[in-house]
């Protein structure tokens, strides 16, 4: 991958994950009141997925090799034309400063998450499976990737039998539904986006609804216990700190919007469904459209309309294969361009008569020159690769143009090794006579 296709992938990402954000803030209100506070939980799985659709491979759009604007270096893998060599330039420090916030942002979640272990104090098992603290701030919680329920040093001093069964009722549905992981998740991909101020909203409103939905689920498993859970709910101590890695109570709980909530009726079985159903649709729909707002990548069809996986520069479309000896074996490439000597046939694959394809990925500067190669993909591997990159040093390319001036882009370029068929005819006759 090139610093150009990461820096496309981060922005791609970045506005798929933002759009997927803004969707279920605008939704998860309505979404709670119509369907219940689990529904609305759902809804952020939009985000990752969001994020993931902006990483697959792109749409392809086939193309006549008619359509195809010569010179266009710039069509393929959705690099837009308009990328300047001083937009170029930058990549490296763009990408740098979204590495080191990247560091910096896991750091920092990391020293908060050790603070808080640390603010628990020491911690030793309970008859019943918990952990028991030696501290109380911020506790009931689920606490770490193993999930352990840590329980407040006065935990049956604090609450009376009820209360308790509801408490670890909802400790153990956190657990149950791995909210932990969902809350790493969530920490990733701020660390990740750590310069989108949206990413970091949808984290608070992420751990309101986890627990909104929670406490729905505590209520539903245990309709008549209203009043004794939003006891224990006021008698919970809040933490100073945020935990990463943590289902737990801290400074800016929503203590009032859980209280409130508890006065409201449940949505029956068949709204809930409904509601659930919903969200699952509003999720597939806001990832199938970050995958599908994407730039498609062009292929050239062939003479029946069917795509090939073939370059899209103009060249490599009209392309008549170039000769170049080696071993008095031709190599094939699929250029026409006099800018564009072919790479030197193999010696060993010559003399085991291989045939092959090198595709390359070109990175091509403004002026024409090559500013980076790689291989996509070749058959057979490492055969081809070598000779074919130091060919693709040398070559200029034309261009593609913008408001008049040449613009840096990308381009794909096959390459094809193949023995004439004289030259095979003539390597069996004295492999016979041998």
């Amino acid at each position: 991958m090139t610093q150009a296709d990461l820096f496309r992938w981060w922005i791609e990402s970045t506005l798929a994950g933002s759009a997927a954000i803004t969707v279920v803030l605008l939704l998860r209100a309505q979404l709670r009141t119509a369907f219940g506070a689990n529904a609305a939980y759902l809804l952020w799985v939009a985000l990752p997925l969001s994020v993931l659709a902006a990483s697959l491979p792109v749409p392809v759009m086939p193309v006549l090799p008619s359509q195809i604007a010569v010179g266009a270096a710039t069509m393929v893998l959705g690099v837009h034309a308009g990328t300047s060599a001083a937009s170029v330039a930058l990549l490296p420090w763009l990408l740098a400063a979204w590495s080191v916030g990247t560091v910096a942002s896991m750091l920092w979640q990391a020293a908060m998450q050790r603070r808080f272990h640390r603010s628990l104090g020491l911690l030793r098992a309970d008859s019943d499976g918990c952990m028991r603290a030696e501290h109380s701030s911020g506790l009931p919680a689920v606490v770490g990737l193993r999930a352990r329920i840590v329980l407040p040093a006065d935990f049956d001093a604090r609450y009376n039998p009820g209360e308790r069964a509801l408490i670890l009722a909802h400790e153990r549905i956190h657990r149950a539904r791995g909210d932990v992981a969902g809350n790493v998740l969530m920490t990733a991909l701020c660390c990740m986006y750590w310069f989108n101020p949206l990413l970091w909203i949808a984290a608070d409103r992420f751990r309101r609804d986890q627990e909104l939905a929670c406490d729905e689920t505590v209520i539903a498993r245990h309709p008549h216990a209203r009043r004794a859970y939003g006891e224990a709910m006021m008698k919970t101590q809040l933490s100073a700190m945020p935990a990463p890695l943590a289902c737990h109570w801290f400074g800016g709980h929503p203590l009032k919007e859980r209280i409130a909530m508890l006065k409201h009726p449940l949505p029956g079985a068949r709204r809930m469904i409904v509601g659930l159903v919903l969200a699952g649709c509003v999720i597939a729909g806001t990832a199938y459209a970050a995958w599908a707002a994407r730039p498609a990548s062009r292929v050239v069809a062939d003479s029946a309309g069917s795509a090939t996986p073939a370059a899209v520069d103009a060249a490599a479309a009209a392309a008549e294969s170039q000769a170049a000896q080696a071993a008095d074996i031709a190599a094939k490439v699929d250029l026409q361009s006099k800018m564009m000597a072919p790479p030197k046939y193999p010696a060993d694959a010559a003399a085991n008569r291989v045939s092959g394809k090198v595709v390359m990925i070109i990175d091509v500067a403004a002026d024409g020159s090559v500013a980076d190669a790689r291989v996509e993909r070749s058959q057979p591997t490492g055969v081809f690769d070598q000779v074919t990159l130091d060919a693709v040093k040398s070559w200029r390319f034309e261009p593609a143009m913008k408001d008049g001036k040449p613009v840096a882009g990308q381009v794909r370029v096959p390459v094809t090794f193949e023995m004439d068929r004289d030259e095979k005819k003539d390597a069996n006759t004295a492999g016979g006579s041998a």
